[in-house]
């Protein structure tokens, strides 16, 4: 993928893009620990003649109307040439805890990722808008260690975060997030947004091997799912 010096590869989305990012000028971390980090510099590299920029605007916890508010400024005042956004997870986590019903869900992230594209275009033109689809991958809970994270020591004394999930809970997850990516899939379309693909392949690589060695806890990935994503979207990208 060919970028220029006036070219600013932004990405915006929760905790998986967050990445623990750096929020002041320390050039170690300021990508934060990712695919986002993967992608950026991997284009760094292959354009480092004309020296594009790349801004994180991932927060963890963000759900889709989270970002919404803060999109103006952390998005439209960067004048990207390019956006990236993953966001969902968190939607379905909160609105289920808000006893929304999975349909609810699916139609406030939605109207907030048509609400975020709509900013875009207006402000921007019609500039590559990049969206990823959401995943969730439950893990199998007879076994709630971190044994199988590529990892030989991973916090060993603390729980998995997904260990109290109920049968129940992981059901309503999996119905919410279904009808989220529908959406997502469905607003790319009208959009003409590039859409990155992510459950399936995330589904076909772990059968392969293990759900925990892509994702140590069915929503945040491993460094192999943070390859994989990365790999997904330099995929989907590079013909632009």
């Amino acid at each position: 993928m060919y970028l220029t010096e006036s070219d600013i590869l932004l990405f915006s989305g929760d905790s998986i893009t967050d990445g623990n990012r750096g929020h002041t000028m320390d050039c170690n971390h300021i990508m934060g620990h990712g695919y986002q980090t993967i992608v950026s510099g991997t284009l760094a590299l292959e354009n480092a003649q004309t020296q594009p920029k790349f801004v994180n605007k991932g927060y963890s916890g963000a759900t889709m109307g989270d970002l919404l508010e803060k999109w103006p400024q952390d998005v439209l005042d960067n004048h990207p040439t390019l956006v990236s956004l993953l966001a969902g997870v968190n939607d379905g986590m909160r609105g289920l805890s808000e006893n929304r019903t999975t349909e609810q869900i699916a139609q406030r992230y939605r109207n907030d990722l048509c609400g975020a594209i709509d900013l875009t275009f207006s402000a921007l033109g019609r500039i590559p808008f990049v969206l990823l689809e959401p995943f969730y991958l439950p893990l199998d809970r007879t076994d709630v260690s971190y044994r199988y994270v590529p990892h030989p020591l991973c916090e060993a004394d603390r729980p998995r975060p997904d260990a109290d999930e109920t049968a129940e809970t992981t059901a309503r997850r999996i119905e919410s997030m279904t009808l989220m990516q529908l959406a997502a899939r469905e607003t790319a379309d009208e959009y003409g947004c590039i859409f990155i693909e992510l459950q399936k392949p995330f589904e076909q690589a772990a059968a392969r091997s293990r759900r925990e060695y892509f994702t140590w806890d069915g929503t945040h990935p491993t460094i192999t799912g943070h390859a994989l994503i990365a790999g997904l979207w330099l995929d989907g990208v590079r013909g632009i």
